[in-house]
């Protein structure tokens, strides 16, 4: 555990009755880097956003490059030497390999390692504090630059992935469920995200408006540096979107469709769907896949109403394969996501 430096040297009975001075540097307990002064809070509950973690598949590795340099990091001259790539372009591509959002990448090295800040290469081996639990030394196995980018957007794709499927969390954070860090406080996520951060590190730390403990960065110093970073570079927003009939909408970028045609997968890249393909993509944003019915013994298309034989009420396929409240499809023919596809009345 890492320990405040004052910059004088003091009594003994002085330091314990004061404390640090207010102008104190204040290092974090978990990575040794200095804690930045907290300008905004963040709810403990809710730290960020689905689409702050799995969005930013816009971003380009010029746009990253173009960052590093900007902040005058170590990593805008760095190349893996295990992986033969520029630390841009780790960045960039492993993110996205999992569906993870460069930027986020980007905000998790600074809140490990200082790195986007840093003009040394202190901490490269442990970039993203992946295999480096707070009660031992880091795992050798993760070390190198790429190799902790890649651990790090595996481990959150895997962490997502079970709560897209309604489960907890390797180590038992779930969406609605109270569960207690390290700080400790007893958070209750709203969102995948939230619980995500804290499946990665277990603490709240110094920069919500709740609990916390103040000399840990914690997830808390994520969101903050985050949505510094999402404000210091024109990242741009991804705008372009694609028409699909399967949704009878517009939808983002990088958003995945179960085509109602043919069942096969489709993906909006630069606003043009991709060609079909039997198997999900990695990286979407969001999806649309079929929903299966317990009532039909067999999965349906995104906006199909379905009157149920477990409760007579009525119910629509939406977004990420979840059924919708549409107590009026039997009448109107339409419920929340839309007009629907097809009727299913018992």
């Amino acid at each position: 555990m890492k320990t405040r430096v004052g910059l004088l040297l003091l009594p003994a009975l002085l330091a314990v009755a004061c404390g640090p001075t207010e102008n104190e540097p204040v290092v974090d307990e978990l990575t040794g880097e200095l804690l930045m002064e907290a300008t905004t809070k963040y709810d403990m509950h809710r730290l960020l956003e689905d689409a702050d973690i799995r969005g930013g598949q816009w971003i380009t590795t010029t746009q990253v490059q173009q960052f590093l340099q900007q902040k005058g990091s170590y990593l805008a001259g760095y190349t893996d030497p295990a992986w033969n790539k520029k630390a841009s372009a780790l960045i960039v591509e492993r993110s996205k390999a999992y569906g993870i959002s460069p930027l986020y990448m980007l905000a998790r090295i600074q809140t490990e390692s200082s790195l986007i800040t840093s003009g040394t290469s202190n901490n490269l081996a442990k970039a993203t504090g992946c295999g480096c639990p707070d009660t031992s030394g880091c795992d050798v196995s993760y070390a190198g630059f790429g190799n902790q980018i890649e651990c790090s957007a595996k481990k959150i794709k895997g962490y997502f992935t079970d709560l897209d499927a309604g489960r907890t969390t390797v180590s038992g954070w779930k969406v609605g469920l109270s569960k207690q860090t390290s700080d400790p406080c007893t958070v209750k996520p709203v969102n995948k995200a939230t619980a995500a951060l804290y499946t990665y590190t277990p603490w709240v730390g110094a920069y919500a408006i709740q609990c916390g403990k103040t000399t840990v960065g914690g997830s808390s110093l994520v969101a903050s540096v985050f949505n510094r970073f999402k404000t210091e570079y024109a990242w741009g927003t991804g705008t372009a979107t694609c028409y699909t009939g399967t949704v009878d909408a517009d939808v983002a970028e990088y958003t995945c469709v179960q085509s109602s045609s043919d069942a096969l997968w489709r993906q909006c890249l630069a606003g043009v769907f991709t060609d079909g393909s039997t198997t999900k993509p990695t990286n979407c944003t969001a999806s649309y896949p079929y929903c299966p019915s317990a009532t039909l013994g067999r999965s349906v298309a995104t906006r199909t109403c379905v009157q149920s034989s477990g409760d007579g009420l009525w119910h629509q396929c939406g977004a990420e394969g979840l059924w919708q409240s549409a107590p009026n499809a039997g009448s109107t023919g339409s419920g929340p996501v839309g007009a629907c596809y097809q009727i299913y009345a018992l």
